[in-house]
């Protein structure tokens, strides 16, 4: 995979990875786009027997620096292997959704023995592809009602984007350079996506234990079956949910990403 569009991202502090219980091997979670560790807390509870869990904010989300580089899927892989290997650590699963499921794909690729286990959520590069009028609108909120009607766009239910969640939204790209960063994410999602799918091909050759989870009803990054399945491993395609099948389907989704993990505990 051609290294352009790459940069050096500094993390901003020693470790960025917070540990967030649980016990065996270890198991790395990456947010979404526009979201943060947080949105992995209806789902780390029912991991915990099965794995030691760890999550981080991305760059330019949450508590993370707003440092992106180029933005590209490949800058921000380097970031969070060079996160990977600050901690020691020397085999994980791995864990991604939507930007972070793309990132998770380049690290398998990259250094596919580190990952003991790759679960993506509605992944780029496996796809049929990231809309990019999303991307390049989410960046540039900032009227409560333009945001709620394109975040409502991510769910099947529109009542789990409340008031509390789009108020958070527009809080976290208020904070300075925030929004430059991710639309900086946002063009290198989209100029990245032939990285991604050649990433998805190598992987799709490899011995690697994997799984995809998708929203039957994702508009913002439609699932397209073909390459589901020629990608391998296990899939799910979950009814009634759209980009946050972790999210809008919590316990169906935590049953699946639960014995997958038990499964592959000594993958």
């Amino acid at each position: 995979m051609s290294g352009s569009g790459r940069g050096v991202i500094s993390n901003g502090r020693d470790d960025p990875l917070r540990t967030i219980g649980g016990s065996g091997p270890d198991c790395l979670l990456l947010h979404g786009f526009g979201s943060d560790r947080l949105s992995w807390i209806g789902n780390t509870p029912a991991i915990e027997p099965a794995v030691t869990v760890h999550s981080l904010d991305l760059p330019g989300h949450g508590e993370a620096k707003p440092d992106v580089a180029h933005g590209s899927p490949s800058s921000l892989a380097d970031w969070v292997a060079a996160a990977i290997d600050g901690r020691g650590f020397r085999r994980l699963h791995l864990a991604g959704h939507s930007l972070g499921g793309g990132i998770a794909l380049l690290l398998a690729q990259r250094r596919p023995d580190l990952v003991q286990s790759l679960t993506l959520i509605a992944p780029p590069g496996v796809g049929d592809g990231v809309d990019p009028e999303f991307l390049a609108a989410y960046p540039l909120l900032d009227d409560f009602e333009a945001a709620s009607a394109l975040l409502r766009r991510l769910v099947v239910r529109p009542h789990l984007i409340g008031r509390q969640v789009v108020r958070r939204a527009l809080e976290q790209l208020a904070r300075p350079g925030v929004r430059a960063a991710r639309t900086r994410i946002a063009d290198g999602l989209i100029s990245g996506q032939g990285a991604l799918e050649d990433a998805a091909a190598t992987v799709a050759q490899s011995a690697i234990p994997r799984m995809v989870i998708w929203g039957e009803d994702d508009r913002v990054n439609p699932p397209s079956l073909s390459r589901i399945v020629a990608f391998g491993g296990e899939y799910h395609l979950i009814a009634g949910a759209g980009h946050l099948p972790h999210i809008e389907s919590t316990r169906n989704v935590n049953e699946i990403l639960a014995a997958f993990l038990t499964a592959n505990a000594t993958a």
